[in-house]
C-alpha cells in the first residue's frame, strides 16, 4: 500500500511538470431566431471541463491548449460540435429538435453521449419525475421506460414498489434492481426519505454494456440516480408548493350488498338454504324476521307484528362502511432550492416538507429533506459532493394487508350494511362479531410508527493529470436508521381480547392486556472506487475512453426489537407502563434481533474506442470478490462486449433525405445476483437456539446444513438495438430485442432425511427472459409559439424456467414453478361452471373433463401468470406561449392474479355473516334460477380458477396543465419566472378486475390499501 502512495505521488508531481497551459475561449449561444440561450452545457470535447451559459447567452471556459472542440447541449435543442478558434470569441446558434441520440448516459461511473454507448438504456428527465405527488420516487416511473415495470405495493404513503427490469432475475432470490444515486449505491425499496424533486434524471441500465460494469450486482438492472447540480451565473432561488387532497377508489367491477339487498338476500336465498326448517334464532335477521321463514307460521299476531317492527328498524339502517374507514386525504408539500455559481464553484441545496396523509384514517406520512450539492473544477482538479439527508413519520394501521378482521380494509367490505357503527350515545360499538366497529376503534386504540431518518454522502475528486490521464476516486456513505413502534391500548376491546406470544411455553394464547413495542434497525453501505481514467480524442477520427479501477464495498445491518405485555393505561406507549413478567401472568416480554454484514472487493477495466464517429466498440471486464460465497468460489469474472454503428456517417448516406439518425447496437456479457442470496453467510453450517430449550435447560440445534458449493447467480444477456430519427428529428424512435438467460438460480433439493434436513438450497436451476421493446417520440407539430409531442413506449417479455436440477417442477400452494412454463404460474382445480340440474359446482380433472369431485390432485397449470406479458405507456405534450398542457397512460397486459378477496365474497356455505356481492342475490342458483356461474347456498365453495382473474388493465396515471408567466411579461416584479398548475394522479383505470387495484405487488389479492386518486395544485417561483 506504501508503495502504491509513493508511485500515485510521483505520479502527480510529475504531471504537474506536465501539464500544458490552458487557454480562456469565450461566446454566445442563441437560437435559431438570434435570441440568446441561457442553461446551455458547453463542454471541452475529451475532458471533464465545462461551464453552462448565463441569462444573455455568454459563457467563459478555460480549456487545455490540446483542447480541439467544444460541445453544446441543451434541452429541446439538437446538440452542436463546434472547432475551438485559434482566437476571439465565437458565437452558436443552435437549432430547435433534439435527437435522443445527444442525450447523456450515466452508468454510474462514467458519462457517455448515447450515440456512442453500445448499450440498452431508458432515460427519465427531471420533468417526468418532478412535482409528482407521490412520496416513493420508484412509482413516479411507472410507464416511463420500455422493460421496466413497477406494481406499487401499497396505497400507504410511502411504501416501496415491486421493481422488475425485463422480468425477473431469480426464482427465490432478490429482484430488485440496483439502485445508484450519484456514483453511491443506495437501498432498495428505501426512498420515502428521499425528495424527488432533487433528481435531475434517472438512467434505467437494461442490458450487458451498461450491468456488467457493476459485476456482481448488476443482473437485475441498474437505475442510476442524477441529482441536480448548480448552475454558473447568478444565484436563483426557486420556490415550488403543492396543494391536493386523495380519494379512496371503489372497487372496480365489484358492487356489495346494502341493506335492502342483504335483508332480500337473507330472506330469499341464504336462510332458505342453509336453514330450511323451522329454527330458533340464526343471526340473520333477514331471515330470522321474514315471512318466508317456516317458524313465522307458529308465531302469533304479537309476535309476527314484534318481527315486523324488528325488520323494519333494521331496514332503516344502511351503514356505508368504506366511508367510516376512508377520507378525502389531504396533502402538501413546500420546498426552497438556490443554484448559482461562478466558473469554478457551482451549488444545488434544496430544503423541503411533505406531507401526505392517507385516505385510511390515522395513516400517512411526513418528510423534511435537506440537499447540499457542490462542484468546484479548476484546470486540472474538479471536486463534486453530494448529500442529503431525510427523515420521515410514516404512521401505518394495524393490519394494512391480509385476509384479517384486524384489516380496515377487508372489515369495511365484509361487514354487514345493517350493522351501526355507533349507538345512540355516540360511542363506537365493539364486541365479538362487530367485525366494522371492532376494526374501526382499532384504528384510533392502537398506533404502528415508523420513523426513518436517511443519509447520503458522495465525494467524486477527479484530477487532470496529463494528456487525457485522469485520477478519480468516488467515496461515499448510505447509512439509515428506522425505529418502529407499536402500541395497543389496554382499556381497548383490541386490547383486552389480543391474544400473542407472552411468557416462553404458555404465553401464546393468552389475554395481553395491552401491548407496546419498539425495534430499531440500522443499515450502513460504505463504497471506495478509485483508479485512472483516460479520455482523449486522438487526431480528427480517434477517440478513446477507458478507465482502471479497484473498489471496496462494506454493508452492515443490525437490528432489535422488544415487545412488553400488561401495559398500564396511565403510561401509554413507553416501556414504563409494561408489567413485569412472570411465569404465572404470562408477561414476559419478547425479544428478537440480529446483525450481519457483506462485503465486495473488485477490479475492473472498461474501453470505449470511437472511430470516426462511425464505429463504436466497447468492453469492460471485473473481478468480483463478494464474501457471501465461500472462498473456492468468490473469484468471479463478468465481462461484456458492445459495437454501435453510426449509419449516418456512411457516404452512401450522404444523398438520402428521411433519416437524420441511425445507429445499430449489439452487446453481450455477463452480470451476477448478489441479491440471490438469502443469507450473507448461506454457504456456512449455522446453530441456533431451540426456543422451548431442552428439559428447562438452553439448548443449541442446527438450522442450516450449510453448502460450500454456493455460486453467485449470473445472468447472460445478448441485445440487439436500433435507433433512428427522421423528418427533421421529429420523430425518434428505439428498437430492442434481449435475451437474458439466468444460471446457478438457488433452488432447494431434497436431502436424506438421516442428515437431519430436508433440503439443500443449490444452484441448479435456469430461467430465461426475453422479450422486444421500443419507444417512439415525435414533434408532430413544432413552431415558433406551438408544439405538440406524442410518445409511446412498450415492451413485450416472455419468461420461461428451463430447468429445475433434479426435479422438475416445485408446487408452491396455488402456484407452481415447472420446466417450460413462466414463473409465477397459477396452479389449482380448474372450475367449468355450475350443474343446471342441482346447482353444484363443476370442475375439471388433471385432463380437463368435467368433474363433480373437487381434488388437488386435479390441479393444472393452465391459468395464466402474474408477470405481464406486455407492458408500456404514452404520453402526448403541448405547448402553446405560457401554457403546457401533458396527459400521461400506463398499461400491463396478460396479467392473472389470484382474487382472494372475491372468495369471500361469493362462499356460499361459510363465513355467512360477511357481505357479499349484489350478484349473490341476482344469481345465486335457485330451483328456479338455474342458468347462472353462481352454486347454490349449502355447496362448498372451493378455491379453483374461478378465482383467476384477468388483471390487465389501462390507467390514465397523469394529466396536468400549467401556464408559465416568464420575465417578459412580468414588469416590476423581481421574478424571474411563475408557473401555475394543476393535476390529477391514477385519475382512471379500464380493467377487468374485480377488486381495488389490478396493480398491486401482490400476486393473490388480499385487501391491500390501496392506491388513492389524488387532486393537486401548485406554484414555482423563480426568483
Amino acid at each position: 500500500m506504501r508503495k502504491m502512495l509513493c508511485m500515485l505521488l510521483c505520479m502527480v508531481v510529475l504531471a504537474g511538470q506536465l501539464w500544458a497551459q490552458s487557454r480562456t475561449i469565450t461566446g454566445k449561444v442563441v437560437d435559431d431566431q438570434g435570441k440568446p440561450l441561457s442553461n446551455v452545457t458547453v463542454r471541452a470535447i475529451g475532458s471533464n471541463i465545462g461551464s453552462s451559459t448565463d441569462d444573455n447567452g455568454n459563457f467563459t471556459l478555460s480549456v487545455p491548449t490540446s483542447a480541439r472542440d467544444l460541445e453544446f447541449t441543451s434541452i429541446g435543442f439538437a446538440t452542436k460540435s463546434v472547432l475551438i478558434p485559434s482566437s476571439g470569441s465565437i458565437e452558436v446558434k443552435m437549432e430547435k429538435g433534439t435527437s435522443t441520440l445527444s442525450e447523456v448516459v450515466v452508468t454510474g461511473y462514467s458519462s457517455r453521449k448515447k450515440a456512442e454507448f453500445t448499450g440498452a438504456v431508458a432515460k427519465v428527465v427531471a420533468e417526468e419525475i418532478n412535482q409528482v405527488p407521490l412520496a416513493s420516487f420508484e412509482q413516479i416511473l411507472q410507464g416511463r421506460a420500455p422493460g421496466l415495470y413497477i406494481a406499487s405495493g401499497s396505497g400507504l404513503p410511502g411504501s416501496s414498489a415491486r421493481v422488475n427490469i425485463r422480468g425477473v432475475g431469480s426464482i427465490f432470490g432478490g429482484n430488485d434492481p440496483l439502485y445508484v444515486m450519484d456514483g453511491i449505491p443506495i437501498e432498495a425499496g428505501v426512498f420515502r426519505s428521499l425528495n424527488p424533486n432533487d433528481f435531475e434524471s434517472v438512467d434505467v441500465l437494461k442490458d450487458a454494456a451498461g450491468t456488467s460494469l457493476y459485476g456482481s450486482r448488476g443482473a437485475n438492472g441498474v437505475i442510476v440516480i442524477t441529482t441536480k447540480k448548480g448552475k454558473g451565473g447568478k444565484t436563483q432561488l426557486n420556490y415550488r408548493n403543492m396543494f391536493g387532497f386523495a380519494e379512496p377508489p371503489q372497487l372496480k367491477n365489484v358492487k356489495m350488498m346494502n341493506t335492502t339487498e342483504r335483508l332480500r338476500y337473507e330472506s330469499e336465498i341464504l336462510g332458505p338454504g342453509l336453514f330450511p326448517s323451522p329454527t330458533g334464532l340464526t343471526g340473520l335477521p333477514g331471515w330470522d324476521y321474514s315471512p318466508n321463514n317456516p317458524r313465522y307460521a307458529g308465531l302469533t299476531d304479537a309476535q309476527k307484528e314484534l318481527n315486523a317492527r324488528l325488520l323494519d328498524s333494521i331496514s332503516r339502517i344502511n351503514t356505508n362502511w368504506p366511508d367510516q374507514f376512508t377520507q378525502r386525504a389531504p396533502f402538501q408539500q413546500h420546498e426552497l432550492s438556490a443554484s448559482g455559481g461562478n466558473q469554478n464553484l457551482n451549488f444545488y441545496t434544496s430544503l423541503s416538507y411533505f406531507d401526505q396523509e392517507g385516505i385510511i384514517l390515522n395513516s400517512g406520512l411526513e418528510r423534511y429533506t435537506f440537499r447540499a450539492n457542490i462542484d468546484f473544477k479548476s484546470d486540472r482538479l474538479s471536486v463534486s459532493v453530494r448529500s442529503t439527508a431525510g427523515w420521515s413519520k410514516q404512521n401505518g394501521i394495524e393490519s394494512e394487508a391480509g385476509v384479517a378482521l384486524a384489516n380496515p380494509i377487508a372489515a369495511s367490505y365484509l361487514e354487514l350494511p345493517y350493522r351501526r357503527l355507533r349507538n345512540d350515545a355516540g360511542t363506537v360499538i365493539t364486541g365479538a362479531g362487530r367485525v366494522g366497529s371492532n376494526a374501526y376503534d382499532r384504528i384510533f386504540t392502537t398506533t404502528n410508527i415508523n420513523n426513518q431518518f436517511k443519509g447520503n454522502l458522495g465525494v467524486t475528486i477527479n484530477y487532470n493529470i496529463w494528456n487525457g490521464i485522469s485520477f478519480r476516486t468516488i467515496n461515499g456513505v448510505d447509512w439509515r436508521n428506522t425505529n418502529t413502534s407499536r402500541f395497543i391500548d389496554p382499556t381497548s376491546f383490541a386490547g383486552t381480547t389480543f391474544t400473542g406470544a407472552g411468557s416462553g411455553n404458555a404465553g401464546a394464547g393468552f389475554p395481553t392486556s395491552g401491548v407496546y413495542g419498539e425495534g430499531n434497525a440500522e443499515n450502513l453501505g460504505l463504497i471506495s472506487t478509485t483508479g485512472l481514467v483516460y479520455s482523449k480524442s486522438i487526431g480528427e477520427k480517434h477517440t478513446v475512453n477507458a478507465s482502471a479501477m479497484f473498489e471496496m464495498i462494506r454493508n452492515k445491518f443490525r437490528s432489535m426489537g422488544i415487545t412488553t405485555f400488561g401495559i398500564n393505561p396511565s403510561l401509554p406507549n413507553t416501556f414504563a407502563g409494561a408489567s413485569a413478567g412472570t411465569a404465572t401472568n404470562n408477561y414476559i416480554p419478547t425479544f428478537s434481533g440480529g446483525k450481519t454484514l457483506n462485503g465486495l472487493f473488485s477490479t475492473f477495466a472498461t474501453v470505449d474506442y470511437t472511430y470516426d464517429g462511425k464505429y463504436t466498440f466497447s468492453g469492460s471486464i471485473r473481478r468480483d470478490a463478494p464474501s457471501q460465497v465461500p472462498e473456492t468460489n468468490r473469484n468471479n469474472i463478468f465481462y461484456s462486449f458492445g459495437a454501435s454503428w453510426n449509419i449516418m456517417r456512411e457516404n452512401f448516406m450522404d444523398k438520402q433525405n428521411i433519416f437524420q439518425d441511425a445507429v445499430l447496437r449489439a452487446s453481450y456479457g455477463e452480470s451476477g445476483n448478489a441479491n440471490g442470496f438469502t443469507s450473507n453467510f448461506g454457504y456456512i453450517a449455522t446453530y441456533g437456539q431451540l426456543g422451548a430449550g431442552y428439559a428447562g435447560a438452553p439448548a443449541i440445534i442446527p438450522t442450516s446444513p450449510g453448502n460450500l458449493d454456493y455460486k453467485l447467480e449470473s445472468q447472460v444477456i445478448s441485445n440487439v438495438g436500433l435507433d433512428l430519427s427522421f423528418l427533421d428529428r421529429r420523430i425518434n424512435t428505439t428498437f430492442e430485442y434481449y435475451i437474458k438467460d439466468t444460471r446457478n438460480l438457488f433452488v432447494d433439493q431434497s436431502l436424506s432425511r438421516t442428515t437431519g434436513f430436508n433440503a439443500l438450497s443449490t444452484n441448479a436451476a435456469k430461467m430465461r427472459n426475453q422479450g422486444f421493446e421500443f419507444s417512439v417520440n415525435a414533434d408532430v407539430i413544432r413552431r415558433n409559439d406551438f408544439r405538440l409531442s406524442l410518445g409511446v413506449n412498450g415492451a413485450t417479455l416472455k419468461n420461461e424456467i428451463l430447468d429445475l436440477g433434479q426435479v422438475s417442477e416445485i408446487p408452491l400452494g396455488t402456484g407452481i414453478i415447472r420446466e417450460g412454463l413462466p414463473l409465477g404460474t397459477h396452479f389449482i382445480v380448474g372450475y367449468a361452471g355450475v350443474d343446471p340440474q342441482t346447482g353444484d359446482p363443476i370442475y375439471t380433472d388433471v385432463n380437463g373433463n368435467p368433474t363433480s369431485v373437487y381434488s388437488a390432485a386435479n390441479n393444472r397449470a393452465d391459468f395464466g401468470t402474474y408477470l405481464p406479458s406486455f407492458t408500456g405507456g404514452a404520453n402526448m405534450d403541448i405547448n402553446f406561449k405560457g401554457f403546457d398542457f401533458s396527459i400521461f397512460f400506463s398499461t400491463a397486459q396478460g396479467v392473472k392474479r389470484f382474487n382472494n378477496e372475491s372468495f369471500f365474497y361469493e362462499t356460499t356455505n361459510s363465513n355467512i355473516g360477511f357481505n357479499k356481492r349484489v350478484e349473490m342475490l341476482t344469481e345465486t342458483w335457485t330451483e328456479s334460477r338455474t342458468i347462472t356461474d353462481y352454486q347454490r347456498i349449502g355447496t362448498q365453495r372451493q378455491f379453483s380458477s374461478k378465482d383467476i382473474r384477468d388483471a390487465s388493465f389501462v390507467r390514465l396515471r397523469n394529466m396536468q396543465i400549467g401556464y408559465t408567466l416568464d420575465s417578459k411579461r412580468i414588469k416590476g416584479i423581481p421574478v424571474r419566472s411563475f408557473r401555475f398548475w394543476a393535476q390529477g394522479q391514477n385519475l382512471y383505470t379500464w380493467t377487468k378486475w374485480q377488486g381495488f387495484d389490478p396493480e398491486e405487488s401482490n400476486n393473490i389479492a388480499t385487501y391491500e390499501f390501496p392506491n388513492p386518486r389524488t387532486i393537486t395544485v401548485g406554484l414555482d417561483i423563480n426568483f
